[in-house]
């Protein structure tokens, strides 16, 4: 099922980004969770390091699981569920900050928060991906900042047909201060 190109990047070994770029790829995503039919739960695959790539034919995560295997393919017939969870989002300005003037004129937070002054000031908790197959489920995790780029190539694709989106509560703290003030 996988392809022996990646056993570890600490060996000088590439995987197969690096071999076709001739650079060694920096991990975005987490392998949380890995359910199989016949073994249950693989704790060799929990908590690994790895990539998502989504493709017309269905999704290849890469990543350094085992040691003959590199790639869990997942095509696009097999999948029976796919759920995306996006994070919760906390908005937390200050009086007067570019992020609190931009919020204020109307411009929405996804442009506003290039502006903010301290970290804290906009975070989006990480983003799960479920997937669910006969066979097999994945959880991964990743940045919040990357759900809508995962949205726009589930959707691109063609996997909007069994795609399930979840969306967390925002929180702005601005508006609870205001109630606070009266």
């Amino acid at each position: 099922m996988g392809v022996n190109n990646s056993p570890n990047s600490a060996s000088g070994e590439y995987n197969l980004f690096s071999k076709w770029t001739g650079k060694k790829s920096k991990y975005k995503y987490r392998l949380i969770d890995y359910k199989n039919k016949q073994d249950k739960k693989d704790f060799l695959l929990s908590d690994t390091k790895c990539n998502l790539e989504i493709l017309p034919q269905g999704i290849m995560i890469t990543g350094n699981f085992k040691e003959k295997e590199s790639i869990i393919p997942v095509l696009k017939d097999e999948i029976e569920s796919l759920t995306l969870i996006r994070g919760k989002e906390v908005i937390d300005t200050f009086y007067m900050s570019p992020m609190y003037i931009m919020s204020k004129l109307g411009i929405p937070n996804r442009v506003s928060r290039h502006l903010q002054v301290y970290p804290s000031e906009y975070k989006i908790a990480e983003t799960r991906i479920h997937i669910k197959c006969e066979e097999y489920q994945l959880t991964l995790i990743t940045s919040g900042s990357r759900h809508s780029k995962i949205l726009r190539n589930l959707k691109r694709f063609g996997f909007d047909t069994n795609l399930k989106l979840v969306e967390k509560p925002r929180l702005n703290l601005l508006q609870y201060r205001r109630a606070l003030d009266l």
